[in-house]
This record gives structure tokens, C-alpha cells and sequence, in this order.
């Protein structure tokens, strides 16, 4: 049996390339030259990551102690700069990627919270801003209103699976075993609800009057 640090690394290390080439795509999008896109998938693959290790006292944070993370998204602003034909047509891949990254993210930002011994509510705080941290600020720094804010499903993805993976553990599912279930739980929810465009209830008004003030 594989040892449960070395899967939790793996898919760390897969959410981050994946965010990595989402803020990449976003930046080939916004036609930004090569250090641009190499900021920017930096800073969508570490971003949530960061956030999650400063609130938790984490030191020295992730990135630092293992500059693989690092190395990564590096890679993968080098990949889709490479690549950025394919990019521009890329809007499903685009998709995919994030919801792949914002998986990964929640469920090892709530399995840190838990070796953490905080609280439920907090544990799903933290795994949320672990998994949607980095796109708020990739979509921040491309002078866009941050995925959070204009997606249907997207952060309540994360919190449901955040919650999910919380119960799992306490009921003594292996981490190895629950990260997975609820990553691909994550994945779904964000790739089902945009294919059918599932919404959130919004405050509904009226329709204006013809003539009418």
C-alpha cells in the first residue's frame, strides 16, 4: 500500500501545475509577454497555498521549504506560452484545469487544518481559501472581478467538498482514501454546474415597465 504522504504529495504537486496552467492560460489570454505568464501561474498556484500558511502560522511557508511548488508553475507558464495557439482556444481546458486545482487545494488545505486541530468551521474556511485563493488573486492582478464573485458554483464547490472530506475523516477514512473521494467530489460539482449552468438563488427584480417610470 502507498504511503498516504507520498499521495497527498502527488496530487499537491498535480493541483499545483494544474492551477499553474490556469493562471497561464488566463495571461496568454490577456496577451501578457513571458514574465507575465510566469507571474501569473505563479501566483495562481502558490497564491491560496500562501494565504492558508499565514493564517495557520505555518512557517517556513510551503513554497520555501519545498521549492518544488515553485519549479511547477514555473513549468507550466513555460508550457502554455509555448503553446499559447492552442490556448486561445482553450476555454474547456481552461475549465478543467481549475477545477482540477481547485480540488486538489481544498482537500489539502482542509487536511492541514485538521492536523492543525482546529474546528470544523474553520478547517472549511481555510480549505476554501486554500482552493479559491490563488484565482482571486490571478484574476485580480488580470484586472478581472475575481472568479468567486461572477461564478455560479465555484467557491460552494469547495465548501461542500471541504465538508465532506472533514466528516470523512472523522469518521476514520484514511486520508490517502477521503482526499481523493473529495477532490474528485470538488471536480465535479464545478465541472457539472458550469456544463449545465447551475446557479446560486440571486435576488430576482422587477422587469421595467414600458412608459412606466
Amino acid at each position: 500500500m502507498l504511503d498516504s504522504s507520498v499521495v497527498l504529495q502527488g496530487l499537491d504537486y498535480l493541483g499545483t501545475f494544474a492551477f499553474g496552467l490556469s493562471g497561464a492560460m488566463v495571461a496568454v489570454r490577456k496577451q501578457l509577454d513571458i514574465f507575465g505568464v510566469v507571474v501569473l501561474a505563479t501566483v495562481t498556484a502558490i497564491g491560496g497555498g500562501t494565504i492558508r500558511d499565514l493564517l495557520l502560522g505555518r512557517t517556513p511557508n510551503f513554497w520555501i521549504e519545498d521549492p518544488t511548488y515553485l519549479y511547477l508553475a514555473v513549468a507550466a507558464g513555460l508550457v502554455i506560452f509555448l503553446a499559447f495557439r492552442a490556448v486561445e482556444r482553450g476555454e474547456k481546458a481552461l475549465i478543467v484545469f481549475d477545477g482540477i486545482g481547485l480540488g486538489i487545494f481544498t482537500v489539502i488545505g482542509a487536511l492541514l487544518a485538521i492536523q492543525a486541530q482546529v474546528g470544523g468551521v474553520a478547517t472549511v474556511v481555510l480549505a476554501t481559501l486554500t482552493g479559491v485563493g490563488g484565482g482571486i488573486l490571478r484574476d485580480v492582478l488580470a484586472r478581472e472581478v475575481p472568479i468567486v464573485l461572477r461564478e455560479e458554483v465555484y467557491a460552494s464547490a469547495s465548501i461542500l467538498g471541504a465538508t465532506a472530506f472533514w466528516f470523512t475523516m472523522k469518521g476514520g477514512l484514511r486520508p490517502e482514501i477521503a482526499a481523493p473521494i473529495a477532490a474528485a467530489l470538488v471536480i465535479a460539482i464545478r465541472l457539472v454546474s458550469r456544463k449545465f449552468r447551475w446557479q446560486l438563488p440571486r435576488p430576482t427584480h422587477d422587469e421595467p415597465r414600458p412608459g412606466g417610470s
